[in-house]
């Protein structure tokens, strides 16, 4: 946990951004890959998203992963 001192002007309270990490981590998350894919079907979108699920799989799971690690950072 960490101590904020309050008469540091130079300390800044960035839950906000912690809070905005965590979203993106949630949305990142490869477990709703399939999700997504259900938006892109029929489309030129759709055909990139089958061609490279992998490789949306595995970009998608490390942003989600350094999304989550500076969210758990800030917010912890």
């Amino acid at each position: 946990m960490k101590i904020r001192n309050e008469t540091c002007p130079a300390c800044s309270d960035n839950t906000g951004r912690g809070y905005l990490y965590a979203v993106m981590a949630a949305v990142l998350c490869p477990c709703h890959l399939p999700l997504v894919g259900v938006f892109f079907v029929g489309g030129a979108a759709g055909a990139f998203f089958a061609q490279n699920f992998m490789f949306l799989a595995v970009t998608l799971g490390i942003l989600s992963l350094i999304s989550f690690v500076a969210a758990a950072r800030i917010l912890l």
